[in-house]
């Protein structure tokens, strides 16, 4: 189902790290997992990066008793005479995390749905504008939703599984969908389907073709959450739909993500296989950092190079015609506040 690039597609990989100019780090020296974030368009036409939320744990490690913080600011990424800087323009009502997010219609807004805070799981969608207010944006979802896949397609943010509460030791089985171009309009919930009962999948969307898979299915195992990590596929388009059993190159969950479409694939970064789920925090030895390009044709999987960094529950987005990581962990507990971008080749886009 998969094939690693050839050698000549992984010189070109490692040359496109150079091409673009590098990026500021997150005005956070731990970094942040989990935050929200998209590319809008600024009064002239240009692109610009709003990121917002995460937590990370800045008083002991994880391992060491740390608490984790959720945070509520909102930066923007722009260039000021030719250079990039971050700037604090506002905040989130309340420090945020795993929500489901996407850019609105006309590019000039970030829109977050859900997420976890530090009292609970979120109901409420708020809109993020470029001068840093925060106004609701829709009606509240039919539930709390946390760590659920999502994407945006056809002017519709789509939610796939999820959990309503920390402790919970089942996913969500159900896929809810918003339309963004009538946001007063209540929530679309399907029938429930255990498909997508599932936590932190892989999802994303092309012109034509949905895709979602991996992530994590939840069990019960001495009264805790226990996660299985899967590494199916699942399509849907107008004209059919189905199930591909290792549909991955392996197991594979909290990408970063959601999927970056281009005209033939969607792409993915990094994320946590699941073999050392259950190992020590301490002794980890990092995150994924493999970069996977699905062809929404033909739905193979194809690993087309590897991130300079692992990387896993962080946003990627495209800026021209570059991935951008936003942040993310690079293993259990532990943050990078790298903002890294990688050229798309050629006969990718």
């Amino acid at each position: 189902m998969f094939r690693l690039c050839p050698l000549f597609g992984l010189v070109a990989a490692a040359l496109a790290f150079a091409r673009g100019e590098p990026l500021p780090d997150l005005p956070d020296p731990l970094g942040r997992a989990g935050m929200m974030a998209a590319v809008l368009h600024d009064s002239a036409g240009g692109e610009v990066i709003i990121a917002a939320g995460g937590t990370n744990f800045p008083d002991k490690k994880l391992w060491e008793g740390g608490q984790r913080k959720y945070h509520q600011d909102v930066f923007k990424l722009a260039q000021t005479r030719g250079s990039w800087a971050w700037t604090k323009i506002g905040d989130l009502h309340t420090g945020l995390v795993g929500a489901a997010f996407c850019p609105t219609p006309k590019l000039d807004g970030l829109i977050i749905a859900g997420g976890a805070a530090a009292d609970g799981h979120r109901t409420e969608v708020w809109v993020v504008r470029l001068d840093g207010s925060v106004t609701r944006f829709a009606p509240n979802m039919p539930e709390p939703r946390a760590y659920a896949g999502f994407t945006s397609s056809n002017h519709n943010l789509i939610l796939i599984g999820g959990i309503t509460g920390p402790n919970d030791t089942t996913a969500i089985p159900t896929l809810t969908s918003l339309n963004l171009d009538e946001p007063s309009r209540t929530w679309r919930t399907s029938e429930a389907d255990p498909a997508f009962a599932r936590i932190i999948p892989l999802c994303g969307a092309g012109a034509q073709t949905m895709l979602w898979g991996g992530g994590c299915m939840l069990s019960a195992k001495e009264g805790k959450p226990f996660r299985t990590y899967q590494d199916n596929l699942s399509f849907k388009s107008a004209s059919a739909e189905g199930h591909h059993f290792h549909g991955l190159p392996q197991t594979l969950a909290g990408a970063a993500g959601p999927g970056v479409a281009t005209a033939t694939h969607l792409f993915f970064v990094g994320g946590d296989d699941g073999s050392q789920y259950g190992h020590p925090y301490e002794t980890h030895t990092g995150l994924g950092r493999h970069i996977l390009a699905l062809n929404l044709k033909t739905l193979k999987a194809t690993i087309v190079g590897d991130w300079p960094h692992p990387v896993a529950v962080a946003p990627l987005v495209r800026l021209g015609d570059d991935l951008v990581t936003i942040s993310g962990e690079i293993r259990p507990g532990i943050r990078t506040p790298k903002i890294t971008r990688w050229t798309i080749p050629a006969e990718y886009r």
